[in-house]
């Protein structure tokens, strides 16, 4: 079980899709409002881990295909996702909700990096029970989400002037571009 804890930790740490987006709308928003945002990319990180565990043995030459699409689409919408994020105006935030389950689901389902990330998890630890492993990425995928969305809290607390707010958001929608077309040109790496 330790050994698949340390499999995990560096990969659903890393600062992929549900990470970065946490901690620019904790920065944004402030930690509480992020929560129902974080419960619906859980859930989605438990369904998927659930099900690509349940399938690990069933993975066949066509499901490459499928993941280089996977990857390419969700590259693509995360960069789209980056750039508006970076080019928009700043909005006025009172009264506001903080994002919903919804849009958590959705992000997380869209993607690319988790199915990769957990599939490799799988395919390392073929020794331990299916629902021992998929519960181990789910907790490590929760905590870094709380880790991401409490230093996006801290740097809300420290820079609270807006036109630090407006830089976060570029940067922050300028790494997310980058993420996005990295994990699209994926898709056209050949797998060795």
């Amino acid at each position: 079980m330790i050994d698949t804890f340390l499999i995990v930790l560096p990969l659903m740490l890393s600062p992929g899709p549900a990470n970065l987006v946490s901690f620019a709308l904790a920065a944004r928003v402030g930690f509480a409002r992020v929560l129902m945002f974080q419960l619906g990319i859980l859930v989605v990180y438990a369904f998927v881990a659930v099900a690509l565990g349940l399938l690990a043995n069933q993975v066949s030459g066509s499901v490459q295909y499928a993941t280089a699409t996977l990857q390419l689409l969700g590259g693509l919408f995360i960069g789209y996702l980056g750039l508006r994020l970076a080019c928009r105006k700043r909005p006025d935030l009172a009264g506001v909700e903080g994002p919903s389950f919804l849009k958590g689901a959705i992000l997380q389902i869209l993607n690319p990096k988790y199915p990769a990330v957990v599939l490799a998890v799988f395919a390392s630890r073929t020794d331990q029970p299916m629902l021992m492993t998929a519960g181990i990425v789910v907790a490590v995928g929760a905590a870094g989400l709380l880790i991401y969305s409490l230093a996006g809290s801290l740097v809300r607390s420290l820079l609270s002037a807006e036109k630090h707010l407006r830089i976060l958001d570029v940067a922050f929608g300028l790494l997310l571009g980058v993420v996005g077309i990295w994990i699209a040109a994926q898709a056209f790496i050949p797998v060795t």
